[in-house]
This record gives structure tokens, sequence and C-alpha cells, in this order.
């Protein structure tokens, strides 16, 4: 995990900081006051000035500490993983087992997915500094993403003992909790490090919220989760802090009300504008919608060559729909609109509010709303049945008595509509599954899909994503796992070379991995799908067929991998961003 430096979080901090700019670095030679200099240029953002500071302290004393941490900091930040290295390994042979310099190196290791290796480095460490919360924070996190979860939680722990306040332990906590079932301690550990964590609005909080919320919802106990959400909302609003509010209040069978926050939070969001402004190639009108499932655009839209203007659309039972405040004179400023109402599954009129805002607009359109339409899920068999060599699973919608009164005689997958990532996924096997699936489920909505045994010869489960941007198939990534539920972040998949190199053959040549007879039935998908940008998920069976998951818009793309560590995904998937941009281009 990313070290994370907290002197100058708050605040009154930041306040001083301000008011400290202005003064010059001493002359003088004294530590102290060089280090408080190097924290102000720090916190200020001006790196280089820190930086010079910082091997200006170490130069006169290669002991310090805070100098050597800043410094490795800044070098993290800067991404010059070789500086690190040097400056480490030289502190190293002056002092062999500084805690400090053995930390920074686990922290090294762990960004460039070295997770065994930094474990090592960290344990090292921490027999020098028993009390560091952060060091143990940052074992657990390694040891976590090595699949050691009763090793991850006794670092958690351990560092919460140490530094009863330490929010992002506590978070962790809560999360590895989270993940080994243990929901009724993870909400205590989650709720804990929301009052410890800045009162700043954040990703860190919204983080805390969304995981006390999952928590909450799989223990059966949303009711003791939403005054903390709703104090949230009240008191410390955030975009995020509203969705986790409106998801709490969805999952509880309360959907007006849902709406109703989500529709406050449009009105109150207004236009966005982000990404490049004076060197813009283009600007992009991203349309939402309230309630729907978007396409994700954080990676896809490059914002060092285009700028963007988002703004979500109210829902159509509202009396100032679609636009609420927003002035469509703004909106004409944009050159081409992409649409990110991407599910036709949760659609409650939007799409067609997309269409008449984009008539008006009279701008090239990507993803228009009604090609985004044919993509349900009940719709798949309809739209690509007669392809050869794929196989569509029967997909239906039913309601929860339909469940009920519903004979389990094969396998069935149950989710609820406008589920993705699979947490509400269910295989149902037999009468006693269907019952307990009932009994913790829900919602009244739901659909089902026949199930097909996808295991390969070898006994691992594939599951692999593929892209489509303006009708041409782009490799994305390949999860292999041991359990039919398989998604990339729960594959391991940094944990084993074998799983990497055979990622990597797919990203490099899919069509070589597919074969003839099923890369043509990819294809044959992108070309009736006939969206600028979607994809597939799907499996290649054991006779050279592919087995469709899912196909629509709503297809995350992104590269947060370390590049030491997945040196490939840094070479192809770029290629599907490359193309989105030539695509947009294109059409101004």
């Amino acid at each position: 995990m990313k070290f994370i430096a907290s002197e100058f979080g708050s605040l009154a901090r930041r306040q001083r900081v301000i008011a400290l700019m202005t003064a010059s670095p001493p002359i003088c030679e004294n530590l102290a006051e060089l280090f408080l200099h190097a924290q102000i240029y720090h916190a200020a953002n001006l790196s280089s000035e820190a930086e010079a500071l910082c091997r200006r302290i170490l130069d006169l004393d290669p002991g310090h500490v805070f100098a050597l941490k800043m410094l490795v900091l800044i070098l993290l930040d800067k991404g010059d993983d070789t500086q690190i290295e040097s400056v480490l390994q030289e502190h190293l042979k002056i002092y062999p087992n500084n805690g400090a310099s053995l930390q920074g190196l686990g922290q090294l290791r762990a960004r460039q997915g070295d997770d065994e290796a930094a474990v090592t480095h960290f344990r090292s460490a921490g027999e020098n500094l028993p009390l560091h919360a952060p060091l143990f924070n940052d074992l657990g996190v390694s040891l976590n993403r090595l699949g050691r979860m009763t090793e991850a939680l006794e670092a958690f722990e351990h560092a919460v003992q140490v530094a009863p306040n330490y929010e992002l332990a506590h978070s962790n906590r809560g999360m590895a909790l989270l993940d080994c079932g243990r929901f009724d301690e993870a909400m205590h550990a989650l709720l804990t490090a929301l009052i410890n964590a800045s009162p700043d609005p954040s990703e860190a909080r919204t983080s805390i919220l969304q995981n006390l919320v999952k928590a909450a919802d799989k223990s059966g106990k949303l009711h003791l989760a939403e005054p903390v959400v709703r104090a949230e909302v009240e008191n410390n609003y955030s975009a995020g802090a509203a969705e986790q509010l409106a998801f709490l209040l969805d999952s509880s069978q309360r959907s007006h009300e849902a709406k109703s926050v989500r529709n406050h939070h449009a009105r109150r969001a207004g236009v966005k504008w982000s990404g490049a402004t004076k060197e813009s190639k283009a600007t992009v009108l991203i349309l939402g919608g309230v309630g729907g499932n978007h396409v994700p655009t954080r990676y896809l839209i490059d914002s060092e060559i285009f700028s963007s203007i988002s703004v979500s659309l109210l829902t159509v039972d509202q009396p100032d729909a679609p636009l609420g405040f927003v002035d469509i004179g703004v909106l004409e400023r944009a050159d081409v609109i992409f649409n990110a109402l991407g599910d036709a599954d949760v659609d409650d009129g939007q799409l067609l509010s997309v269409r008449a805002v984009c008539e008006k607009l009279n701008k090239p359109l990507l993803n228009p709303p009604e090609q985004v339409l044919r993509t349900g899920r009940d719709h798949a068999v309809e739209l690509f049945g007669d392809i050869a060599a794929l196989i569509v699973p029967a997909t239906s919608r039913r309601t929860r008595a339909e469940l009920a009164d519903l004979s389990i005689d094969a396998p069935l997958l149950a989710r609820p509509i406008g589920d993705h990532g699979g947490e509400r996924l269910a295989l149902l096997r037999n009468e006693s599954e269907k019952h307990e699936y009932l009994a913790r489920n829900r919602h009244e909505q739901l659909l089902f899909t026949s199930f097909y045994d996808f295991r390969s010869s070898d006994g691992y489960w594939r599951k692999y994503r593929l892209i489509f941007v303006d009708r041409q198939v782009y490799p994305y990534h390949l999860a292999i796992g041991e359990d039919w539920l398989v998604h990339y972040w729960r594959a391991g998949m940094a944990r084993a070379e074998w799983k990497k190199r055979e990622e990597e053959q797919f990203l490099a040549d899919w069509r070589a991995v597919f074969g003839p007879s099923a890369a043509n039935a990819v294809e044959e998908a992108a070309r009736r799908l006939n969206l600028d940008y979607c994809g597939m998920d799907c499996a290649l069976m054991n006779d050279g067929t592919v087995l469709l998951f899912e196909a629509n818009a709503c297809m995350l793309v992104h590269l947060n991998e370390p590049a030491a560590a997945f040196p490939y995904k840094h070479r192809y998937v770029p290629n599907i961003r490359d193309a989105f941009t030539r695509l947009v281009l294109k059409c101004v």
C-alpha cells in the first residue's frame, strides 16, 4: 500500500502551511528548521523543493529517519523506483537494520507487485519498529493480497492496538473481516474507522461507508447502518455518501426514497467540468441518469486529450425532468455526446430522455439510447442466439414469488435486476439453496439464467473480458479462479506467474487463444451489439465454443495494476483507450 503522510491533514495545519509559505528555507544548517521547511513544501505539493531539502538533510545527517521517509514518499509519487532503491540501499549500508529503510523497501516491493518480498522487509522492519502502526498496516495489506487472511488480520489488529485512532488500519481491518464473512466485527471496525477519519469529504470516507453498508447488508442489519449513513449525508455531504444512502434504501426495498436521494444529488451536482481545457482536442458531454448503471468512463476518456462535461438526468417522474436547473446552453459547448447509461435492465424511461436531450443538442452521439435498449440480459437469446459457436444461456425476469413457486430441477443463476460484480449473484442447485437465497435476498425483481459448467479441463474456471470499441474487438483481461464465481479481483492473478503468463498470451493474440470459430463468434457479437463502446464477458468451453455471460455497455476498464508486476497489461490495455480516443476524434 502506498505510504500515506498525515502530518498536514487537518484544516488548521493547512492554514499554518499557507501562513508559512512565504518563508524562505534557512541559510544555516539547522536540521530542525530544514525539515520544517521540507514539510511545508511537501504539504504545498512543491515536491522538487521538498526533495532538495530532504537530500540536503540526509547529506548532513544520513540517519535522519523523517527526512528519509519524506524523500521516499516523494519518489514514490514520482514513480522513480530506481532512485528509491538507491536511496534506501545506501541508507542500509550505514544502518543495516534501520526500520524506516526496510519499510521503504517493503513499500517499493509492494508497489512493484512483489508482496512476498514486501512481507519479508516489513517483518524485518517490525523487529525494530514494533510500535509503528503504519508499518503493520502495510504488512497487513501485502498479506491480504497474498491471501494470508489470518496473518493479515493479526497485522491490522497490532496496528490498531498501538495506534487506537489509526483510521486506515481500522478500515483495512474492516475490509478483511468483511472478506472473511465476519460481518458484525467488520461493521464495528468500519464504524471506528469512520469516527477517526478526516472529516473532509473524501474517497476514503466513501470507501468506509460503502464497506459498512455492504457488511450491514450481508448481516441483515441495514437498519443499524442507516443512521450512520444519514448523518454523513446531512453533516458531511458528498456524492459517495449520497449514493451509499440510496443503495442502502434500495437494498431495504425503499426504492422511492432512494430515487429521491439520487434526484436531490443530481440537482445539487449540476454540471461538472473536468479534464484538459485550453489544449483540449474536443469536449465530451457525458450524459448519465439518476439510478442507472453507468458506463465507467474514468479511464476510457483520456483527460489529457479531452475535456468533459458530466450531467445526470433526473428521473422521468420529476416535474423539472430531465435537466432540472441545468441550462441546456451550457451543454451545447460539447463537441460529442457519450450516453453513459449502459444498462437496459434498469432503465426507467431515462434512455428516452437522453434521446430527447440529444435531439435538442444535435451533436454526434456515441452509444445511442435505442441501441442500448436492445442489450438487456433477457434479450440476449434474441440478439445472439443464432451465432455459430456461441452458447447463449436463456435468461428470464421473475419475481420473488415466482422463484418461491419454481421447482429447481437444474442449476440456475439468480441475481437482482441491475446487479453487476457478482455481489448478489447466487447459484441455486436445489430447493434448499433456493430457500436460503430467498431468506437473505429481499429484492422483488430478479433475473434467472441457466447455468453451464464452464470449468476447464485443468479444473480451473476462466472468465475472459473483451471490449468492443467502434465494433472492433480488444482483449482486456483474463481471470482464472478456483470457483465458478470468478472475478479478476477474486482470482489472485498477481500471486501466480502461470496465470499472468496465460493472461499475457490472451492479451497479445486473443484470436489465437480462442481459435477461428470462437473468434468469429465474438466478432459477430460485437457487430450485432452495434454500440460505439461495449463488451462481453465469456468463457471458452472445452469443445471450443464460447459461453456468453453478458454483453452490454457496462464494462469496466482500468489500469490500476502496477507496471512492474503486470508489464504486459500496460502494453495492451492502453489500446482500448487509444481506440476510443480515435473514435471521438473521428466524430469531431
